[in-house]
């Protein structure tokens, strides 16, 4: 998995059209806006869904990390299939991310929020310019 933290002054995202894959979430074309957050891009690679438990656990410990450096209350993650040319297969990649859910949901105490999978969609950031803005991250 391979992952981007952005600090965020402003995040805004809005679903444009599906994307032509087999596992495309429901959502609807409404606009999502964020002030004061950490947006972590996410790819989700081949091979991941089979190490899944292990890959969140080193990102939830690294995301933790972060959170508290930074002192964020809000977290949007946001799939991104442009950080990598070795994705997962899409119902894999999706279950994935489902799974992730709960395990960030139960375990970190923020505001949470995952933009939809299977989705061209729109989107404004106002990256903050401090030292720890701007991370990528890469989890095996």
């Amino acid at each position: 998995m391979r992952a981007l933290y952005i600090h965020a002054k402003e995040f805004s995202y809005r679903p444009v059209m599906k994307v032509n894959i087999t596992s495309v979430e429901d959502t609807d074309n409404k606009e999502y806006f964020f002030e004061d957050c950490l947006v972590v891009f996410i790819s989700v690679e081949k091979g991941d869904f089979s190490r899944r438990k292990q890959i969140i656990d080193d990102f939830l410990n690294d995301l933790k990390q972060h959170i508290q450096r930074i002192g964020i209350t809000k977290l949007v993650i946001y799939p991104y299939a442009h950080l990598s040319d070795n994705l997962e297969e899409a119902r894999l990649a999706l279950r994935f991310l489902r799974f992730l859910d709960r395990i960030v949901k139960a375990s970190l105490e923020i505001s949470y929020h995952r933009a939809p999978f299977g989705w061209y969609k729109e989107f404004m950031i106002h990256c903050l310019g401090h030292p720890l803005s701007e991370l990528s991250r890469s989890f095996k």
